[in-house]
């Protein structure tokens, strides 16, 4: 592969270390599109090569743009530029199909599993169950104007209603809405994890790209 034509010149006196310098350039070009979803990255020799380092000091800015979910590996291939996935908001609580039409995006859903179910337990504890209590459990492909851009599991207690329910109204919280069940908080866990073979086939994404996970517990007026 070519060297990528990064516009960068290391400042050796600097005191922002080597590797920092070269992880902001690749970042920078990242994010003015000069580096493309997917795109693969020179490999850390040619990259050594290219700026007259050393091969550690270029993994060392791998690794930190690895860890921020801005590219990704893939075993006996090489390093890629990881998909734009869509930015997360934690201003208010927002339902996804809200939140699509806040970005001018067509909101769109595929049911993959609707069923009741003694939860996991980390969702019981999360959620504060007894021991026999059960949820309904969700799992939808979310859409924005008809692309895949995330795999939404939910777990849902001490309300009723049924998969046609759901498809009939579309949103989650609009339903829970209408059952005068309101979310007013909720606390969110991001988390970067790499794709896994079933993630790649639903998203359309190579196996082993960088991910964001977004766990939320939501509440209602009640607390609940």
């Amino acid at each position: 592969m070519n060297p990528f034509p990064l516009p960068l010149v290391i400042q050796r006196d600097s005191a922002i270390p080597i590797y920092r310098q070269l992880s902001s350039a690749i970042l920078k070009a990242i994010q003015d599109g000069q580096l493309q979803p997917n795109q693969q990255l020179p490999s850390e020799n040619e990259f050594a090569r290219q700026f007259g380092i050393v091969p550690m000091t270029v993994r060392q800015a791998m690794n930190e743009l690895v860890r921020g979910g801005y590219i990704y590996r893939v075993r006996g291939r090489g390093t890629y530029v990881a998909p734009r996935f869509l930015e997360h908001s934690l201003e208010r609580m927002l339902s996804f199909s809200e939140d699509m039409r806040a970005r001018n995006l067509l909101p769109g859903s595929k049911i993959l599993q609707f069923e009741r179910i003694t939860p996991p337990p980390f969702v019981q504890h999360a959620l504060r169950l007894g021991e026999n209590e059960t949820v309904i459990h969700i799992r939808r492909l979310r859409l924005a104007n008809e692309q895949p851009v995330g795999v939404h599991n939910a777990w849902i207690a001490r309300l009723e209603f049924s998969r046609s329910e759901l498809e009939a109204v579309g949103s989650l919280y609009q339903l829970m809405a209408q059952k005068e069940v309101f979310l007013s908080e909720g606390d969110d866990l991001i988390e970067a994890i790499e794709a896994d073979a079933e993630l790649s086939r639903l998203l359309n994404v190579h196996s082993g790209a960088a991910l964001l996970r977004v766990t939320r517990t939501a509440r209602d007026q009640a607390g609940r």
